[in-house]
């Protein structure tokens, strides 16, 4: 139990990557673009993944253009799989008592 924790973490932080990553390449074919205070970097674009894939939805980074498409996908992928992974886990901790 205890080495997952961490690789959920590192899971999760993963496909965060990959969103971001989707959001560059997104923005380099002209399929929109991440809009804010100033133009996006690397950061900004894992910084708006995460927020995006927890559904917290700051607002201080947005998507416009095809990739508000994308930032969809992303909220209902991460609701997705940290559901199942708390789940996983509230599961893992509950056999170990018993």
């Amino acid at each position: 139990m205890a080495c997952l924790l961490p690789l959920l973490l590192g899971l999760h932080l993963a496909g965060a990557a990959l969103f971001a990553l989707g959001f560059h390449f997104g923005g380099l074919l002209g399929l929109g673009a991440l809009s804010g205070s100033s133009p996006p970097d690397a950061m900004d674009q894992f910084y708006f993944s995460l927020i995006n894939m927890t559904t917290l939805g700051l607002g201080d980074v947005y998507p416009v253009g095809h990739l508000r498409f994308l930032a969809g996908v992303e909220s209902l992928t991460g609701f997705l799989l940290l559901s199942c992974s708390a789940s996983y886990v509230f599961q893992s901790m509950h056999q170990t008592d018993a």
